[in-house]
C-alpha cells in the first residue's frame, strides 16, 4: 500500500514538473510570400539597388518590375512569416536596404504558408 502511494505522488509530482518547465516554442511555419507594390519615381537607378539587394538572398527575388508604371512584385520563398505584418516589416527592411523608403505602396500582399513535403 506505501509503495502504491509512493507511485501515485511520484506521477503527480513529475506531472507538475513537467508542466512547470519552459514552454516549446516552434518556429514559424515557412511561407512564399508575394508583395505588389507602387514605388513612386521608380526608375533603372532604384531598380538597381532593388536588385542588388536581393541578389544578396536567393529566397528573394523580384518577379516583375516597370519602371514606367512604378509597379514592382516581390516573391519571398522560404519566409519565416505568416501573417501580413510580418510580410510589410520584412519587405520594408528590403526597401531600407536598397535606400527606397518613400513613396512606397503596398498593393496586395499574399501570404502562403507551406505544408507538407512538397509544394503542388
Amino acid at each position: 500500500m506505501r509503495t502504491a502511494g509512493l507511485l501515485v505522488l511520484f506521477a503527480l509530482v513529475s506531472n507538475l514538473m513537467v508542466m512547470a518547465g519552459p514552454p516549446m516554442v516552434s518556429s514559424p511555419a515557412a511561407s512564399t510570400v508575394q508583395v505588389v507594390l507602387h514605388i513612386d519615381g521608380f526608375n533603372d537607378a532604384l531598380y538597381g539597388r532593388l536588385s542588388a539587394e536581393v541578389g544578396k538572398d536567393h529566397s528573394i527575388g523580384i518577379e516583375y518590375s516597370c519602371t514606367w508604371s512604378g509597379v514592382v512584385v516581390l516573391q519571398f520563398n522560404e519566409a519565416p512569416v505568416s501573417e501580413r505584418g510580418d510580410a510589410v516589416t520584412m519587405t520594408q527592411n528590403l526597401l531600407g536596404k536598397a535606400g527606397i523608403e518613400k513613396g512606397v505602396e503596398f498593393l496586395r500582399i499574399t501570404v502562403e504558408e507551406r505544408s507538407g513535403s512538397g509544394k503542388c
